[in-house]
């Protein structure tokens, strides 16, 4: 980890509006796992031309940048995570708006939440599925956000994604049509790239059926997840014909635990910060499952989870 001096660090104050930048921030604050050591930066720009000021800052100082969104699927190590990590959650990441034809154009640091009612409200279906869904818009296009719904159709926020506003690393900002994405199961072509906004194709609809069905979806994950615990949903993606969390329930891992953290016995594809839980105790549940299921079932379990830092 390259030591900061004084003068990067007024470098990187006088970047951001105060309160915007803090050293050794606790990661375990900004995960819903409640897990991680420090980021060694963590700022919170205020808008675009903040966040370009401060990677050119990075860029000089040779140091590594980190995206956090949401934390909805981040496990950070518990040495934490060095160089500059990057949160959009200012207000200047969350605008919405509809474009001349009729797309909505938001922005990243939008939590999903908040977008989903909000498309509710104006009569746009499209985004129910993403009912229970925690973290930000920026988070889930990155990642290729998605579930299957109570009547077993898989859907990913792709389906409804016709561009993507970017800035990269060196600063420049550009908008990516969706076919040039490479959007995967649960992966893109973003990462490596910062996600400023996203245009969406929602279809009209009246907001007391949109209402009936996120209220069926939201039922629908309350009985077949866990929500006993801090987590981060399925760590595991689903194998091809599989589904991750029938592996690990057939290999015997349910309730399984290590330290702080523990196998859900109701999803086998959560795992759970029961008690203080450090992410080692995860990796060590990691490498259990995986390592049972090979054995027992002959299939390679790979993660969703994302891990920082890599």
């Amino acid at each position: 980890m390259i030591s900061l001096t004084s003068d990067l660090r007024e470098e990187f104050l006088a970047a951001a509006a105060p309160g915007r930048v803090r050293f050794d921030e606790p990661m375990r604050l900004h995960t819903t796992f409640h897990i991680g050591g420090p980021a060694q930066i963590w700022v919170e720009p205020a808008d675009a031309q903040e966040l370009r000021q401060l990677l050119q800052i990075a860029q000089g100082a040779a140091l590594s940048v980190t995206l956090v969104s949401g934390g909805a699927n981040l496990l950070v190590r518990d040495e934490g995570i060095p160089g500059l990590v990057i949160h959009l959650g200012a207000p200047g990441f969350q605008g919405v708006d509809r474009t001349d034809d009729g797309a909505v154009r938001a922005g990243a640091g939008l939590p999903l939440e908040w977008l989903i009612r909000r498309a509710k409200e104006d009569g746009l279906s499209g985004l129910e599925f993403l009912a229970g869904v925690p973290g930000r818009l920026g988070g889930a296009v990155r990642m290729n956000a998605g579930t299957h719904d109570d009547e077993g159709n898989n859907h990913s926020i792709s389906d409804v994604i016709r561009s993507v506003t970017v800035m990269e690393l060196d600063g420049q900002i550009r908008t990516i049509p969706r076919e040039e994405i490479g959007f995967g199961y649960r992966t893109s072509d973003l990462p490596g790239r910062i996600v400023l906004e996203s245009e969406l194709l929602l279809t009209p609809d009246a907001p007391e059926r949109i209402a009936q069905r996120v209220k069926r979806l939201w039922e629908f994950k309350r009985k077949t997840q866990d929500w006993t615990a801090p987590s981060v949903g399925c760590i595991f993606k689903n194998p091809p014909a599989h589904s991750a969390g029938r592996l690990i329930d057939q290999a015997g891992l349910k309730g399984f635990r290590i330290g702080g953290a523990a196998i859900s016995s109701i999803h086998a594809n959560f795992m759970m910060n029961v008690r203080q839980a450090r992410a080692a105790d995860v990796f060590g549940l990691i490498e259990e499952a995986r390592s049972r299921v090979r054995r027992i079932s002959g299939v390679e379990l790979e993660l969703e989870v994302q891990v920082a830092p890599v």
